[in-house]
């Protein structure tokens, strides 16, 4: 899964072919001539994966979290068997998140001159510092006809041309992913590689779209994406109700209030998206139990799904349901719009938990604390959507029975239900 070896002798890779007697190829040595030529990636000649080189890891600025094998700040964002974080090795080339220093060594690769001393490299970064706004614009442009041709050579535009001035493009390899598009040298989410109805794991074993651990990702995937559009309600009837609000300085105590309307629950669900990314990265991450039992220790084991995620989950359900009155009745999925789209959230929550019982259960390839959390989130987002119509004085409605009688009315004798609307109030 492109994580990184750990010895000397473990890099070294035996690539068997049908012509020549096996080669031997050096993993260190593939990615430094990947680096020397610019490369975000290179093919990992024994298994075929694609592998993020440090550029790429570089670009983005700061530690994934997910032991890639290249990683410049030393895994800082894994969990080490001591409770900390990183390997605490020393070796890390860049610190995570500082976007400057990373920036720097993006620029020595670009130059070739990331495997050279670093004498000089304090000088260069002071350098870099000075002219950083001077260099900022001095780009290559090129004019654009209106016949869409594109030049990368700059010619003078006059009062009886018609021109428009862009950036050059940068074009990529064309073949998708970090190879970069036809129109671009970015990252770019296509590969062309699922066109056939595969996709690939992060172990980088491929299957079919409907196998059933696609099945348990995409709708964790669905999960988060509702849990996103509640986000996105809750924030925007924040700041509508803020905008409401007149701006003097007497106000800022009930602009406080409005900011908080919803207490701890925006901030609690971006935690739940980030988790359930978690929960997407562990099926895809497919390791059978008793295998996940006999990991080495240190910073490739983090397999696991921490128990305290489940745990935290059942304290703001505690919180949330403090707040609230009794519940003595089942409750109709209704309310504020927001609340609403929680109880949608809550269903396709139990679909992604029976989309996964077979995975823990059959397969034996998800840890059952990942299906403990998603069990829990279920009963979160019930309780969220009660929270969130009482923060909104909404009514609870709840469930009726029905009951028959019998209509007279102009000869008629039908039966209907009678069902009598309760309604309860959330405020007292």
């Amino acid at each position: 899964s492109n994580k990184k070896m750990g010895s000397t002798s473990s890099n070294v890779i035996i690539k068997q072919t049908n012509e020549a007697p096996a080669a031997i190829m050096d993993i260190e040595e593939i990615h430094r001539d990947a680096i020397l030529q610019k490369q975000s990636t290179y093919i990992d000649p024994h298994t075929d994966f694609t592998v993020f080189t440090e550029l790429s890891h570089l670009k983005r600025g700061k530690c994934c979290g997910n032991q890639c094998r290249h990683c410049p700040y030393g895994w800082s964002n894994v969990r080490n068997a001591a409770g900390g974080f990183g390997t605490g090795d020393g070796n890390a080339r860049a610190t995570s998140g500082d976007r400057q220093g990373t920036g720097r060594l993006v620029k020595r690769i670009m130059n070739g001159t990331y495997y050279e001393d670093d004498e000089s490299f304090e000088d260069e970064s002071s350098e870099d510092e000075s002219s950083e706004d001077e260099s900022s614009d001095d780009e290559e442009v090129s004019q654009v006809s209106i016949g869409g041709c594109c030049s990368t050579e700059s010619t003078e535009s006059n009062s009886t041309t018609t021109s428009h001035t862009f950036k050059s493009v940068v074009r990529g390899e064309g073949k998708g992913g970090s190879a970069g598009g036809t129109l671009t040298s970015k990252n770019v989410p296509y590969t062309r590689k699922g066109d056939a109805g595969t996709s690939q794991l992060f172990t980088g074993e491929r299957r079919k779209k409907d196998d059933i651990l696609f099945e348990a990702l995409g709708t964790v995937d669905e999960l988060c994406s509702i849990a996103g559009v509640v986000y996105a309600e809750l924030i925007a009837s924040q700041e509508k109700q803020q905008s409401n609000i007149p701006t003097k300085d007497s106000s800022k105590d009930d602009a406080n209030s409005i900011r908080s309307i919803y207490g701890d629950l925006p901030e609690q669900l971006l935690d739940v998206m980030s988790r359930l990314f978690d929960v997407g990265s562990h099926i895809a991450r497919p390791v059978p139990q008793n295998q996940q039992n006999n990991e080495p220790s240190g910073r490739e084991k983090t397999n696991g799904f921490h128990s305290h995620h489940t745990e935290l989950l059942e304290e703001w359900i505690d919180t949330m349901t403090d707040e609230l009155p009794e519940l003595t009745s089942f409750i109709l999925p209704t309310g504020s719009p927001s609340s609403a789209q929680l109880h949608v959230a809550r269903t396709v929550c139990r679909r992604a938990e029976r989309r996964m019982v077979p995975l823990v259960q059959d397969e034996e390839t998800v840890d059952p604390a990942a299906l403990a959390y998603v069990n829990r989130l279920s009963d979160y987002f019930f309780t969220a959507a009660r929270f969130v119509n009482f923060c909104e004085d909404r009514d609870e409605v709840q469930y009726r029975s029905g009951g028959e009688r019998e209509l007279g009315n102009k000869g008629r004798t039908d039966s209907i239900f009678l069902r009598e609307r309760v309604v309860v109030k959330l405020k007292k």
